[in-house]
């Protein structure tokens, strides 16, 4: 008898943990820059690097700052600082050859004056996913087994890859308000679509620009704008592609009287499934019992596919009772962090936090500014049972006055999902038991949740002759039937 073997490589999730790293840092002026009141602060966090060690997962990251303040003479301004960060996840049964996937947020963020700079206090929250592989080895043949009974089932393992990628510099020209100068730009950008074309996949979307100007007389205005870009990525078209951007760099210079122009560097990534179907043994027998299967359970984590959706909000966001009114606000400085993630049969469910700082001018014309945290919670399809999360908010506005502020925000949550599939497998056959029963006739009452091929096993019967003796017996079996078996000398 030929048996013929294959070995599947899986990855299965090992477990998923968060944890806090505190961090606290010094953050100096820009050279010859002065500082009254600190306006508002944006802040992210990026992973740069992780390993798996015995019983621990290491990430290394970098978290940006950018600060809008007002100098000593209230001019407003903008600057950027970035801070590196190291933690320790412990993790008992984690080893070298596993594999994990962090992503960092930051929930809290304060600054405060000193000594002539700031002082950050931050908390980055990070949310692991350790996936830990495996090799299977696998019977996918019996060759030449006499009176072999077999049975076998095909196992699709499918595994996100990195199609292509590629860097997109933009250069485009936007309008801007005269007699004022740039105080801060941000962006975020969205990857719309992704098509076929003749030379690979093309991503389309648009980068959501904010940009906050300045007056000589200290005012604030705000404009937004929407770029579209595209790019080509040379790459074959995969299983459930999808495209995802980044943003390396960006900076808006005004050249002239009412004209700007924005500079951009965006990372753009084509991600695709790979899939790899094998058809395997399951279980067999053969009446002569020369063999019996070693039967085991085997676990891995299927990728399925990324999916976003944007949800427009409109909230009512209340003035501290000890500050004074709104009496016009100006801008709105966002940072939003994902805090559970959960699935229910075949719900997901996303909740997070949005801290909305609103900056606005009072009736004496100072600019004052609050912190708000505004609960975020999205139900989603669940296209798994393990979803990746990021979720950006952009297109801030608002309106209003008084007591309270309206604000309307855009928020996109992006989930990639993997499902656990569960599957039987032989991957070696041990020598034959004799049966249970000599030749001759006998009836059986079935035992719960048996079939007609595990009876058949049970007694050195083929299942052809079990289901010729039975005529009338329908699976699944219930039990107590009674199972005519008749089993002859070989």
């Amino acid at each position: 008898m030929e048996i013929r073997k294959t070995t599947l490589l899986t990855e299965t999730l090992f477990r998923e943990a968060t944890a806090q790293a505190q961090m606290e840092s010094a953050i100096p002026l820009p050279q010859g820059k002065t500082l009254e009141r600190v306006l508002s602060a944006e802040s992210e966090a990026t992973v740069d690097e992780i390993s798996c060690r015995d019983g621990a997962i290491v990430v290394t990251g970098t978290m940006t700052l950018r600060p809008t303040v007002e100098s000593a003479e209230r001019l407003p301004y903008a600057f950027e600082a970035a801070a590196e960060f190291s933690h320790t996840i412990r993790m008992e049964g984690v080893t070298p050859d596993m594999t994990a996937r962090v992503s960092a947020e930051i929930p809290a963020c304060s600054l405060k004056r000193e000594d002539g700079g700031l002082r950050m206090q931050a908390t980055v929250e990070l949310r692991a996913a350790v996936f830990e592989p495996a090799q299977i080895p696998c019977i996918t043949g019996l060759d030449d087994a006499r009176d072999a009974e077999i049975r076998t089932a095909s196992v699709t393992l499918k595994k996100r890859t990195l199609l292509g990628a590629h860097s997109l510099r933009m250069s485009e020209p936007i309008d801007a308000p005269r007699g004022m100068t740039v105080v801060k730009a941000s962006a975020t950008p969205l990857v719309n679509g992704l098509v076929k074309s003749t030379e690979g996949m093309l991503p389309q979307g648009e980068l959501k620009l904010t940009v906050l100007y300045g007056a000589a007389d200290g005012g604030i205005r705000k404009e937004q704008y929407a770029i579209p870009f595209s790019d080509v990525i040379a790459c074959e078209p995969g299983e459930n592609a999808f495209a995802s951007a980044s943003l390396s760099s960006l900076s808006v210079t005004v050249e002239e009287e009412g004209a700007a122009t924005v500079d951009a560097a965006l990372s753009i990534g084509v991600y695709g499934c790979t899939s790899e179907t094998q058809r395997i043994v399951t279980d067999a027998y053969d009446a002569a019992s020369d063999f019996s299967c070693e039967i085991r359970h085997a676990r891995a984590e299927n990728y399925e596919g990324a999916w976003s959706q944007t949800v427009q909000l409109n909230e009512t966001v209340p003035v501290p009772s000890h500050m004074k009114d709104a009496y016009l606000p100006l801008y709105a400085a966002l940072r939003p962090a994902v805090t559970r993630v959960s699935v229910e049969d075949d719900r997901g469910l996303i909740e997070g936090i949005l801290a909305v700082t609103v900056v606005y001018r009072d009736d004496d014309g100072m600019k004052q500014s609050f912190t708000y945290e505004l609960p975020l919670s999205f139900e989603t399809e669940a296209r798994g049972t393990l979803p990746i999360v990021r979720i950006r908010a952009f297109d801030a506005a608002l309106s209003g006055g008084g007591r309270t502020v309206a604000l309307s925000v855009s928020v996109s949550v992006e989930t990639e999902w993997y499902r656990e599939i569960v599957f039987d497998h032989v991957p070696e056959l041990k020598p034959g038991i004799p049966c249970e029963t000599d030749c001759g006739m006998l009836v059986w009452f079935a035992d719960p949740d048996e079939t007609l091929f595990s009876i058949g096993k049970r007694f050195g019967v083929p299942t052809a002759r079990v289901r010729a003796c039975n005529p009338t017996l329908s699976e699944p079996i219930r039990e107590g039937t009674p199972v005519l078996l008749i089993r002859s000398a070989q």
